[in-house]
């Protein structure tokens, strides 16, 4: 489904400067772009706390059931930007992020969703969808893309295209951590960005692991352009951007690979199975375990399949050794 960018209705200059920012789904994948767009236009930029058990409980109040955990939480964040006085929030409408490839439907829809559930904020909602942009790289279509959220907020300007070369080379200078040497067993843990990165959405997963002597390795910056035979068929990005991180972190010697999937996740219910299937196929030797993430999941109780997981991955490195 394609979705057409409504044109600016209004200007409105958010009272105080303020533009909040959900720190929830897309954020890893532009936040330093997002952020630098809006402060080099003069717009103080306001995060919301780091996800938690209030987050959720705030989401489930405004959300449904039936969606996803961080769909909630997502919602979570939006509420605690209400409660702080922020009358305008930043949420893109994210349909593709490179060409051939989509990003789940609720990415399509979330600044309507974010309407409907708190119609007291403004939604600043940038349309992003490069498969079928003219463009044929992400930083000048997401120039496309702000331009008419500046221009209702009355902010751009003769300096605009400058701000945002700025801002898209800050997005692009972003590197990875070195990788962890040492002897300690090294275990790939893979899935959405926000699952890696959000402690509570990933359920202290890699605190997990890490209080088990593990070394976590996580999805790259920057993953490689080629693809692989892992991603055959795949079309929505998260997917594809697990494909691709799990042969990297194979190739760069991990001991297991943990697959990190949502409850209620429509993409991950093929694709999860697609990438175990296929890795066994092609013979990986390291253990392999999916992990099925929703707000009913304890991190305590992980312990005993983690705690295993790595005792079964150091002994197959030392028998590999």
């Amino acid at each position: 489904m394609r979705y057409a960018a409504p044109p600016p209705t209004r200007r409105l200059r958010p009272a105080g400067g303020r533009i909040g920012v959900p720190r929830a789904l897309c954020y890893d994948e532009l936040r330093r772009y997002f952020d630098g767009a809006l402060a080099g236009h003069g717009f103080a930029v306001v995060h919301a706390p780091r996800s938690g058990p209030e987050t959720l409980a705030a989401g489930l109040a405004r959300s449904v059931d039936e969606v996803c955990f961080p769909l909630k939480v997502l919602f979570g964040h939006v509420a605690a930007l209400a409660a702080d006085g922020v009358d305008t929030v930043l949420v893109p409408r994210l349909v593709s992020l490179a060409k051939g490839r989509n990003l789940c439907p609720k990415f399509h829809v979330l600044p309507d969703l974010i309407e409907s559930a708190f119609p007291e904020l403004h939604v600043l909602a940038p349309y992003v969808d490069l498969h079928h942009s003219k463009r044929r790289d992400l930083a000048a279509h997401l120039a496309d893309a702000m331009r008419p959220v500046l221009v209702e907020l009355g902010a751009f300007g003769p300096r605009s295209k400058a701000l945002l070369a700025d801002a898209w080379a800050a997005e692009a200078a972003i590197e990875d951590a070195p990788t962890v040497a040492g002897d300690a067993v090294r275990i790939a843990a893979i899935g959405h960005l926000y699952a890696e990165r959000d402690p509570f959405l990933g359920v202290g997963v890699r605190r997990q692991l890490e209080r088990l002597g593990a070394a976590v390795l996580g999805s790259p910056e920057r993953l490689p352009e080629a693809a692989g035979a892992l991603e055959e068929g795949m079309y929505y990005e998260p997917n594809v951007r697990a494909a691709r991180a799990i042969e990297l972190r194979l190739a760069e010697g991990a001991d297991g690979i943990v697959l990190l999937t949502y409850f209620a996740c429509g993409p991950d219910s093929y694709a999860a199975d697609a990438l175990l299937g296929r890795l066994k196929a092609q013979g990986v030797r390291v253990p392999l375990l999916r992990l099925v993430l929703d707000e009913q999941t304890s991190s305590e109780g992980l312990v005993t399949r983690l705690a295993t997981f790595v005792d079964i991955a150091a002994l197959g490195r030392r028998d590999r050794g």
